[in-house]
């Protein structure tokens, strides 16, 4: 097992290197891209005689996160010889940040992502890797271009099945009468106008809340219905820094805020889509003609879960994505971790998805 990485203002934090304008919606893309290695013996003058490229990994970050949060597994995996491509998703970091709520529909964003693909020319087979709302792209990349990628890898969330509307009131009602709390009351008060201005006003503390070191205080500061916003108004950057995980380093804290500023409106329009299913129709639409499939057909798929998460547990996860995958062709790992997962536990999560991207069993894995 690797051992975890020193923590300190001097961490390296991965920056995106390339840029590009994707030509049917005008938007600019930041990301960070490392052309796959040839696999060999390591002997440089056998490279390319081989067995062609190693495949090259795509992460999708989720909120309130960047390009950065994956970089533990960027490091570690570049150095095998695998290639990374990054990006800032749409409204993050220095990607474009439209006001438009149509831009954050699945199938646009990932036609963009298919545009980077085709731009930087990518020959090698690709595994797409998901995390929180990355995961929704992930599954829209499955959806609409699942012929381009090899494997797929959902970290926390699961594979979100298209042309269903989604009900988080109801899930709220729900999840409060079996666990107490609003399991997802913080998405409705992030679709509110008010809410990427008090982040932003608030920055600090909410930082500390969302990286903390016991998962369990979501139940009860961030997840129900009133929580998070009662806690920026009560806390401050001193009186919550405890909170704050110790596998956060000070540098990654200064680069959220150098990337996020003082205001989350744009990167808060992924919670205003969700609220609506802005796209739920028109996937419907071609899944009653046929053009699409509803779930993963043809192709591994490897969920992660995490036994702490407090807003989608590793339990859940599972009993969501079975259904979706074909059979024999899902593998499942849980981890004693919270929702960070690849950032509480990096060796951990980067052997388990080492052994799945080489198709070795590693760990507690389970294939269903």
């Amino acid at each position: 097992m690797a051992s975890p990485p020193s923590l300190g203002r001097e961490e390296e934090i991965p920056r995106t290197n390339r840029s590009y304008v994707v030509p049917s919606t005008g938007h600019t893309y930041a990301y960070i891209f490392h052309p796959a290695r040839d696999e060999g013996d390591g002997n440089d003058e056998k490279r390319g005689k081989g067995r062609g490229k190693k495949a090259t990994l795509l992460w999708l970050h989720g909120f309130p996160s960047t390009s950065a949060e994956w970089r533990h597994q960027i490091t570690y995996f570049k150095d095998l010889g695998y290639g990374i491509l990054a990006p800032d998703l749409l409204g993050y970091g220095g990607t474009s940040k439209p006001k438009d709520i149509n831009a954050y529909v699945g199938k646009s964003m990932a036609s963009e992502i298919i545009a980077i693909i085709d731009h930087e020319s990518i020959a090698s087979p690709i595994i797409a890797i998901g995390h929180d709302w990355g995961t929704y792209l992930t599954s829209r990349l499955a959806t609409f271009h699942g012929n381009r990628f090899e494997k797929f890898v959902f970290v926390s969330v699961p594979f979100g099945r298209p042309g269903i509307k989604g009900d988080v009131p109801l899930i709220n009602r729900k999840t409060k009468e079996k666990l107490g709390y609003e399991q997802l009351g913080y998405q409705e008060w992030f679709a509110e106008e008010e809410a990427g201005r008090i982040l932003g006003e608030n920055w600090e503390p909410f930082y500390n809340l969302v990286y903390p070191t016991d998962p369990t205080i979501w139940t009860t500061s961030f997840a129900p219905l009133g929580a998070l916003k009662h806690f920026l108004q009560t806390q401050t950057a001193d009186s919550s820094s405890h909170i704050l995980a110790p596998w956060i380093s000070p540098a990654a804290k200064e680069h959220h805020h150098s990337v996020f500023g003082d205001n989350y409106d744009a990167p808060l329009m992924w919670y205003k889509r969700g609220m609506v299913s802005l796209g739920w129709e028109e996937e419907k639409e071609m899944l009653e003609k046929g053009e699409i499939e509803g779930g993963l057909e043809g192709v591994d798929v490897l969920m992660v879960g995490g036994l702490r998460d407090t807003v989608c547990g590793a339990e859940t996860a599972r009993g969501m994505i079975k259904g979706s995958v074909e059979e024999g062709r899902l593998r499942c790992v849980d981890i004693d971790a919270g929702h960070w997962i690849m950032l509480e536990k990096p060796g951990e999560t980067n052997e388990i998805l080492r052994g799945f991207f080489e198709e070795r069993e590693e760990g507690e894995g389970s294939k269903l």
